[in-house]
């Protein structure tokens, strides 16, 4: 049986056991996660690095996806400026 791409096989009588398989991925893959290593490194070196910067360099290394994509990978990488305060004022301090 195949329920929404993944392959189930159960017995009808008595429950039996269940074998699943790793369901498929849905939707069309992500043009912007290559580039994640590398944007993630660009925040770590610039914080304050803005969304549109990161687009601009993202295109120039091959980068042909949207920018709204990249910008919610930003969102989701960049470390809040509170956090990276605590970091640099814990580093200052040894």
């Amino acid at each position: 049986m195949s329920v929404n791409g993944t392959a189930v096989s159960e017995s009808v009588n008595g429950g039996g056991s269940r074998t699943w398989h790793q369901p498929r991925g849905v939707g069309r893959p992500s043009t912007v996660a290559p580039f994640a290593p590398q944007i993630e490194v660009w925040l770590r070196e610039t914080p304050t690095l803005s969304g549109a910067e990161v687009l601009r360099r993202a295109r120039e290394v091959g980068y042909r996806g949207g920018k709204s994509a990249l910008y919610e990978l930003v969102r989701r990488l960049r470390i809040p400026v509170s956090a990276s305060l605590t970091i640099a004022q814990s580093n200052g301090s040894r």
